[in-house]
């Protein structure tokens, strides 16, 4: 099964890495490096981590992230 994560990595030009989740972003990489490499591994490490979620767990996980898109959503809409 493919994993519901990727990343979106760190450049010259943006020193930070985006993890998502059905290609929607879930995290952003915050640390105190001014280079992309560190960044990216955080970022991987962090992926590692998530896809080791037990069912339950990326269910919550995808029920939080789908409440705040149907929210942020309705409230675009609405301007």
């Amino acid at each position: 099964m493919a994993s519901p994560y990727t990343v979106t990595e760190s450049d010259e030009t943006a020193y930070g890495s985006l993890i998502l989740l059905h290609g929607k972003v879930l995290l952003i990489t915050g640390i105190d490096a001014d280079h992309p490499t560190e960044h990216n591994r955080l970022a991987r490490l962090m992926v590692g981590a998530l896809e080791r979620l037990t069912p339950t767990e990326q269910a919550e996980l995808d029920r939080i992230v789908g409440a705040h898109e149907d929210r942020w959503s309705q409230e675009a809409r609405k301007q």
